[in-house]
């Protein structure tokens, strides 16, 4: 009878704790609170000219909405928590500041576009977010941060001869395959739900090989650490050369089973 009560208690006290938090934050921050876990956004099931399709990716996909240096979930996003976007002032590695950070959602117009849309990356405008998402979403950046800065870190946007030289080197690396699912598990299977299935992200291992396995593995090197059409890039502050070097040892062993 006491664990009952305890734990009733205990949902009790969560419950009111919920209903405070979002009873404070103003329906601004509660619309941005929508559009970041909403897997459409404002995007069209069947796309005109110009214009891009939901993807069926949200924010939350990518970015965490609480500080995960404080409370770990498990999971491996490619993109930096959300908390302390407000006082950041850029974003892109400097590509969007000045007056166009706030109406670019703090940099979340491109996202809005490329990722959640798939406007291909050389043709998106970040402020092209129609402004009241903008001020939501940021309504709700600031909401989320409080006087939190979040994490530090540098975003270092790779040309395509960087990319290239990354995965060249990465796919050079030994891998450890055990510890390449376990990165898999964190930080993959949000697209690819497991390697033999296709999700957001496509199907990575079929039941026969590609002709040739040391080219594949290159090339899904570059794209871990460059980014692909869909594919967020991951920077090394997130997975380091070895992470990726052990996710493709993982990969390349389920590979090489399909051929036996």
């Amino acid at each position: 009878m006491r664990k009952f009560v305890s734990f009733s208690i205990g949902v009790l006290l969560i419950t009111v704790v919920v209903y405070f938090t979002q009873a404070q934050m103003s329906d601004k921050a509660q619309l941005g609170r929508e559009l970041f876990h909403d897997p459409t956004f404002k995007g069209t099931i069947k796309p005109g000219k110009g214009q891009g399709f939901a993807t069926g990716l949200t924010c939350a996909n990518c970015h965490a909405d609480f500080d995960e240096t404080k409370k770990p979930d498990g999971l491996i996003r490619a993109g930096h928590s959300i908390i302390g976007v407000p006082q950041r002032g850029s974003a892109k590695g400097g590509m969007i500041a000045g007056a166009n950070f706030a109406r670019a959602a703090g940099g979340g117009g491109f996202c809005y576009e490329h990722f959640l849309q798939n406007i291909p990356g050389d043709k998106v405008n970040p402020t092209a977010i129609p402004a009241e998402h903008a001020e939501a979403l940021m309504a709700y950046f600031e909401s989320v941060s409080g006087d939190n800065k979040g994490p530090e870190f540098e975003i270092e946007m790779l040309d395509a001869d960087a990319k290239a030289a990354a995965g060249e080197k990465i796919a050079a690396m030994k891998g450890d395959s055990k510890n390449g699912w376990e990165l898999f598990g964190r930080a993959c299977v949000v697209c690819h739900p497991t390697p033999f299935k296709a999700g957001i992200g496509s199907q990575l291992v079929r039941s026969r090989p590609p002709r040739n396995i040391d080219s594949t593995m290159t090339r899904w090197a570059t794209k871990i650490r460059g980014g692909g059409t869909l594919m967020p890039f991951y920077a090394s502050d997130i997975l380091s050369d070895q992470d990726i070097a052990d996710i493709l040892a993982f990969l390349r062993d389920q590979m090489e089973s399909t051929a036996r």
